[in-house]
């Protein structure tokens, strides 16, 4: 039995961005599955639409709302927020997960494409942490605030200048709130996962066709590859990044803060 399975967030709310589609859906869905209520941010409402279904799959309907929002809108978020406490209640936990990764060589990169990555993995992060905060220190009651990031934010890659520079800031970032918001009873943490490619909007035809130039093996060859590069020789899914969300975000977790947990089949090994 896995930690989804476990009912191990009953009763408590979850607010998970990026919820339309890849691992913040499946990070949505491994805490229906674990007991949560959640609410589902996502900016496009094609996607939200479909995991808000598949969340009523799993969950009564009144456990899982979706709600169209741009994290990068700061008057946006605070409306998100709002909803979430009048239909779910207190929120409890907060996952990180909206982000992009445009990939160029850094001669090649677009100064627009720059920023707008920064906009999304960092501002949005920030927006949406700062909101939680203030909602979690407002009732009194503590809570969960987690990051997701990349092993790419512990070890760099190749042509992913943004990408690089936002997954290493999220956990500097959640370290800082994690030391701000402690005394609060607020745990704030990082999951850097490995490569998922099961419902990835980041491994779209485009950027797999990037990363096979840059290896210089075909497209065809590039899961295989990544694969090939863990220790377990496994390909990492989005159920196994849930478990890692259920378990920071229970009270099995209740005294670890400021730490990354690195669900990556073992290709980068914390330092």
């Amino acid at each position: 039995m896995t930690p989804n399975e476990c009912r191990l967030l009953n009763d408590r709310t979850a607010v998970v961005t990026g919820a339309g589609s890849g691992l913040g859906r499946g990070i949505a869905m491994g805490y229906l599955r674990a007991g949560a209520r959640v609410a589902l941010l996502d900016v496009s409402g094609k996607r939200l639409e479909e995991a808000v279904a598949e969340a009523h799959g799993i969950a009564e309907p009144e456990r899982a709302v979706g709600i169209l929002t741009d994290v990068t809108d700061a008057g946006a978020v605070e409306e998100a927020f709002r909803r979430v406490a009048e239909s779910l209640g207190a929120v409890d936990i907060l996952v990180n997960a909206a982000s992009i990764a445009p990939s160029r060589p850094l001669v090649e990169y677009d100064l627009a494409e720059w920023r707008r990555t920064l906009e999304l993995n960092l501002t949005g992060y920030f927006i949406c942490a700062r909101e939680a905060a203030r909602l979690m220190i407002r009732q009194g009651t503590g809570g969960c605030i987690i990051n997701l990031s990349s092993k790419t934010g512990l070890e760099a890659s190749r042509n992913n200048s943004a990408y690089n520079a936002t997954k290493a800031a999220e956990i500097h970032l959640a370290r800082g709130w994690a030391l701000e918001l402690g005394e609060h009873n607020i745990r704030v943490n990082s999951i850097a996962p490995g490569n998922v490619f099961e419902g990835s909007m980041i491994w779209n035809e485009d950027y797999i066709k990037a990363c096979a130039e840059k290896r210089g093996i075909k497209p065809e060859e590039v899961i295989p590859y990544y694969v090939g590069l863990t220790a377990l020789r496994r390909e990492i899914k989005p159920r196994d990044v849930a478990d890692a969300a259920v378990f920071l975000a229970s009270e099995m977790a209740s005294m670890i803060t400021g730490q990354v947990i690195v669900p990556d089949g073992g290709q980068v090994f914390v330092r």
